[in-house]
This record gives C-alpha cells, structure tokens and sequence, in this order.
C-alpha cells in the first residue's frame, strides 16, 4: 500500500478545519469535502485490481473501509464551531510559554482542540491568531490580552505579574 500515490497516506487521519474540508496534521495538505471523496475513490479503485482471494485484496478493502470511515466522520461534524464556556490561560514561567486549555459545554464538540501551547513571544502568538480554528483564535486573542497584562504588571513592579487568568463565556 505504500507504493500507492507515492505521497502521504493520511495516515493519522483528517482533522476538520474552519469550512468544508480538512487537513492532514502529517504533511498538512488540506483536502475539502470532494478532494476527500476522490481520496476514497482511488483506494477502491487500487483495490477493485486485485482478485478477492490475493492478501493484497484485503488490505486495500481494509484501507478502504479507513478512508470512508473519514469522510463519514467529517460529513457528520458540524461546520459550525461550538464557542467555548471558558478558557484557562497558564504562564509556564520555565518555558516562558501560556498553556490554553479550552473547555466546552456538554456535550464536548467531535475532535475539537482542548489544549494549545504558545511562547510567550509576540510573533508566535499572532501566529497563533491565524491558525484555522476560530477556537483557536479566541484562545490566542485571550493570550495576547493577558500577556499584554503581564507586561504591564512587570512594569509597575508594585504587584507581580500573575501566572493564570480564566476567561468565561461572557467575556469572550
């Protein structure tokens, strides 16, 4: 089966992104709803040459059945991202990086990211800011502001900077 295509098998699966499609969290192709279906398509194909008694036969069929089981699962995930009811920012003071936890109302969104991790460099967190996820964004919106607050704390010197913020649903 590795022969097949010569590229990436997508084999950790699918990740849906922010529109109709998704993306690879291997080689970072992004593929929508169509270009997945045709994904599908040419494993059946390869597997439509083989004789159903050869060993090659059941693992295409194998492969197969992995690849709609992809496009089924990313059929059935809403487009629509749940917000998020809180979000808890972490100053790891080691790393000099925020730890984001994201949580969500029950029941908890398909494949929704729960934590994110980010240096506490300006670059990296609007960098941050760009990833696909609007989620994600939030998180990263919520980071800026709270190191921005950081910063101004450090500043004044008269309280140190806290280390956590939790954000809730009525603030983001």
């Amino acid at each position: 089966m590795e022969a097949f295509g010569g590229g990436c098998q997508h084999l950790e699966g699918l990740r849906p992104v922010t529109g109709n499609g998704a993306r690879c969290p291997v080689c970072g192709s992004r593929l929508d709803l169509e270009g997945i279906a045709r994904w599908v398509r040419d494993a059946e194909k390869f597997r439509d040459e083989f004789h159903p008694a050869n060993e090659s036969f059941q693992e295409w069929q194998q492969e197969v059945y992995r690849r709609r089981r992809v496009l089924y699962e990313l059929k059935r995930t809403p487009q629509v991202a749940a917000r998020p009811e809180m979000i808890l920012i972490l100053y790891d003071i080691k790393g000099d990086s925020y730890d984001c936890k994201i949580f969500y109302k029950e029941p908890r969104p398909a494949r929704s990211i729960e934590t994110v991790s980010v240096s506490a460099s300006p670059d990296d967190i609007l960098d941050l800011r760009m990833h696909p996820d609007p989620n994600v964004r939030l998180a990263a919106e919520k980071v800026a502001e709270f190191h921005d607050f950081r910063l101004q704390a450090s500043r004044n010197g008269k309280v140190p900077a806290p280390r956590r913020r939790v954000f809730y649903a009525d603030e983001l």
